[in-house]
């Protein structure tokens, strides 16, 4: 007669099936590399050293503009430029007698501008690469900042460098 152990654990199955309060190896590996897809994708997209010097080249160009008008408005009140003409400036560089770079009375460029711009602009770096040029002569001036992204801008402008934002009334003052 054969024997028969009874066992509480007879009737059940050795292996349960899989639940599913877990992840897969399988899937977390997917969804890491997806993560790491967008964010990179993310990181080549938005640039941001690329951002910052667009946002620097932008200010160069306001600056510049602004520089031009008060230029445009002290012509037209004095009837001459501001400033000794055949003297390049440089935002870099104080005058002589000046007080400090950014002062619209007497900063970079040599004149009296307050009532034209609260602030000279100097460039955003303003060191020995990227800083903005001024010079006149008796019949025009130019005005020039080097950029660093915006480089269509440059070549696009009408003067005769196109590694410079130039701008003015005569854009050979300042040779390449």
């Amino acid at each position: 007669m054969p024997l028969k152990i009874h066992s509480k654990l007879a009737n059940k199955p050795l292996c349960s099936p899989p639940t599913s309060a877990g992840f897969t190896i399988i899937e977390v590996v997917i969804v890491t590399g997806l993560i790491i897809l967008l964010a990179s994708l993310l990181i080549i997209n938005v640039d941001p050293v690329g951002s910052k010097k667009k946002s620097r080249d932008e200010k160069r160009m306001s600056d510049v503009s602004t520089i031009d008008r008060a230029i445009s408005e002290f012509v037209a009140d004095k009837k001459r430029y501001p400033d000794q003409s055949n003297i390049l400036r440089q935002s870099t560089i104080l005058p002589a007698g000046s007080s400090q770079l950014t002062s619209s009375k007497s900063g970079w460029i040599q004149e009296d501008l307050s009532s034209y711009s609260s602030l000279l602009p100097i460039d955003p770096l303003n060191d020995d690469l990227y800083h903005y040029y001024y010079i006149h002569n008796l019949n025009s001036y130019e005005v020039n900042a080097k950029l660093e992204i915006l480089t269509t801008e440059m070549i696009n402008d009408g003067g005769n460098d196109d590694s410079f934002y130039e701008i003015g009334n005569n854009l050979n003052l300042i040779s390449p």
